[in-house]
């Protein structure tokens, strides 16, 4: 729980607020207290969605039908005003945490556990279709678990079965990776719906990954239409259960909806007994305590959702950005961009079809769990200049790009997409991390071990410690630091944004040489934490947005938009001239240089002890996403959104050498000895061998 924000209220109707349990779509979750002393949550919609008359009478309906739903299946609503001038709805607090929370932190559950979930959730799922709901957002967040069994929760999406007339025309709520094929489809979303989204939150707590996730969201979606659910791992466990629960899993996750299995069978079948009238939910009401005939099947509840086209919509973020799905409307693109669509600038809305998309899209991950590495023998050509383009005749469904990569690479398999990467000391070990994973590698024998963190809902700033030992991620308002060994999870920090709305959050993040200390620009400010207790040091008001980066020596520190030179705590000590539209930044491993993108345009190099600019790179590339500097410092390389790793003489400016990759370079580091190049990259090359690490060696 977080403490309350200073414009939340401190109360909502008698119920006085304790503190932010979290922040959705349709408004913010809070503790409370009931005047009698009980803990409650309390939901508070937004007033825009308020301001609707449609959308208060569909709230109205759905406050109603959520009552009718009891027993130990959801959180009870125990109060509700949706005439207030921002509607809010009261359940009873449940406490636990969410299956998402404990699968990305302690890992996927074994067979025997999930059948025992899926029964809860089932018997769970049975009861809410008796009482006329299809909920439509079954999802790992929306599942407590409870010390007395699993809870489904946020009825927010739920729509009673008479209430399509009130759905908005071009509308498709949920979540993307557990929604089923008519959903996407803009079809019929009734009872089997569900039971498509279970099969998918329970193939997650098996796996620790979504059955269809992928590196982009246009994937996510043409493998929710076209392909077989990916359920490798579930018959990890011991022979019986888990050869059931495949079974199960399968079944539910059919594409026919009417192949499902009807939701009343399946509580009985996950406890492995035959079906019974003991084994079905007896869902109470408000009126009546009586059960359901249970010989009766459960009615298959459904919701017209109105057709319509996919379509593709651009919101400017300030900096690095994040991307996922969005439900605002559909603005048109600000600025040219040959170079395909910028990573900074792409979100989704109302994606209703899979259709063609240019590279680049909103990235969805899945679990990283393979190793090894191997050789690309096909060649593009530095800079495209002689690079055939040819297909690859071997490549997947799932592949990002028609090409391999350049003639003379190494491809290290573990990662599906990259954020950062860092060698050891030593330049034994390369450390990456993607959406979802973490993966070390042998240099000599490009073998990876991969380990699996939990998956953000955005794609946000992330960096590796010099040590490799932390991985530090910026996941919507905050700032959360893994281990790499064991992926557990060490702190988390608060930053000044709020969850669900962009402003505020890190627009690039840092952390010390010494691992000792954790940096975060912000939009409202450069925020500094220390690791070890988790206290924040200092916030800094004079630096808003930009480039965040450390000295090698952690004595100096350059961030803000100007970028500005500072000291470890955030003081400025000078002024970095002409570097409003700074995006990323990286010093030379003296720390006498700086170099520093322009959002789109040059390069430049700054000298840090005479304040001036000593030579500006002429780059080609419409946006920078990494630089590094060659452990000799005379070398500088570059890569960005068109593919290309270019590498630079510092001193004359001018390009030694360019490698040329299939898709976004998202990250790049030279080995200490300087005979390695590594590149990360925003999709793997091949979706299957999870390839998104590029090794280049430098002649």
């Amino acid at each position: 729980m977080d403490a309350l924000d200073p414009d939340d209220p401190q109360w909502v109707g008698p119920y006085r607020l304790e503190g932010r349990l979290g922040e959705g779509g349709m408004g913010s979750v809070f503790l409370g207290t009931s005047p009698g002393g009980r803990q409650v949550a309390v939901k508070l919609i937004r007033r825009e969605l308020a301001a609707a008359p449609q959308f208060r009478e569909r709230f109205a309906r759905e406050v109603e039908a959520a009552r009718r739903v009891g027993g130990f299946h959801t959180a009870q609503v125990v109060d509700a005003d949706p005439e207030a001038a921002s509607p809010w709805l009261v359940t009873a607090f449940i406490p636990g945490p969410t299956l998402h929370d404990v699968v990305t932190s302690d890992g996927a559950l074994a067979p025997d556990a999930v059948l025992r979930l899926g029964a809860g959730l089932a018997e769970g799922l049975a009861a809410i279709h008796a009482c006329g709901l299809v909920h439509r957002d079954l999802k790992p967040g929306n599942v407590i678990l409870a010390p007395d069994g699993p809870r489904i929760i946020d009825f927010g999406i739920a729509r009673a079965v008479d209430a399509s007339s009130l759905t908005a025309t071009g509308t498709v709520i949920g979540t993307y990776s557990y929604m089923s094929p008519e959903q996407i489809r803009a079809d019929r979303a009734g009872a089997p719906s569900d039971v498509f989204s279970l099969g998918s939150v329970l193939a997650f707590a098996a796996t620790g990954r979504g059955p269809f996730d992928a590196p982009t969201l246009i994937e996510v979606v043409q493998r929710i239409l076209d392909q077989p659910p990916v359920l490798d791992g579930v018959e990890g466990g011991d022979g019986e259960g888990a050869g059931r629960l495949r079974t199960l899993l399968s079944e539910c996750l059919a594409k026919d909806p009417g192949a499902r299995p009807p939701v009343g069978d399946l509580p009985a079948r996950f406890a492995g007994r035959p079906s019974s009238p003991s084994s079905l939910p007896s869902p109470s009401s408000p009126s009546s305590e009586a059960p359901v005939d249970p010989r009766v099947p459960v009615r298959d509840h459904t919701v017209l959702l109105a057709a319509q086209q996919p379509r593709l919509a651009t919101v400017t973020a300030p900096d690095r950005p994040s991307y996922a799905p969005h439900d605002g409307a559909p603005t048109e693109p600000t600025g040219g961009n040959a170079g395909g669509v910028s990573r900074r600038t792409l979100l989704f809305a109302g994606l209703g079809v899979a259709a063609a998309a240019t590279a680049g899209a909103v990235v969805l991950t899945r679990r990283d769990d393979s190793s090894g590495g191997k050789k690309t023998d096909k060649a593009d050509g530095a800079d495209g200049a002689d690079g055939a383009d040819k297909k690859d005749p071997g490549k997947n469904p799932g592949d990002t790009s028609d090409t391999s990569a350049s003639k003379g690479s190494v491809a290290l398999k573990g990662l599906n997409s990259v954020r950062a990467l860092a060698f050891s000391a030593d330049g034994n070990t390369l450390c990456g991390t993607g959406s979802n994973g973490i993966c070390r590698w042998d240099v000599t024998s490009t073998k990876g071990t991969p380990v699996h963190i939990g998956m953000p809902g955005y794609l946000q700033p992330t960096v590796i410690s010099r040590d490799l030992q932390y991985v530090v991620r910026a996941e919507e308002n905050k700032i959360r630091v893994w281990n790499t060994e064991n992926g557990k999870l060490i702190r988390t920090f608060t930053g000044p944004g709020k969850a669900g709305g962009q402003d505020g959050w890190a627009t690039d993040v840092t952390i010390s040489p010494d691992g000792g200390t954790v940096v975060a620009a912000t939009t409202k400010g450069l925020y500094v934490w220390e690791v070890s207790s988790g206290k924040r040091l200092a916030v800094r008001k004079d630096s808003e947005g930009g480039p965040v980066a450390f000295r090698s020596d952690g004595k100096m520190l350059v961030a803000g938009r100007p970028l500005r030179l500072r000291n470890p705590t955030g003081v400025p000590t000078a002024t970095v001239k002409d570097s409003e539209n700074a995006a990323v930044g990286a010093f030379s491993p003296d720390g006498e240089l700086l170099a520093y993108a322009d959002q789109s345009g040059p390069i430049h190099v700054w000298n840090t002890g005479s304040n001036q600019e000593t030579v500006t790179l002429d780059n080609p590339d419409s946006m920078i996403h990494a630089l590094a500097f060659h452990p000799a410092g005379d070398l500088l390389a570059s890569g960005g959104q068109d593919g290309t790793v270019r590498v630079w003489s510092r001193v004359t400016g001018k390009k030694v050498s360019s490698f040329k990759g299939p898709t976004s370079v998202e990250a790049l580091a030279f080995s200490p000895d300087g005979k390695w190049l590594a590149a990360g990259l925003m999709s793997a090359v091949h979706y299957s061998d999870k390839d998104a690490v590029l090794l280049w060696t430098l002649t």
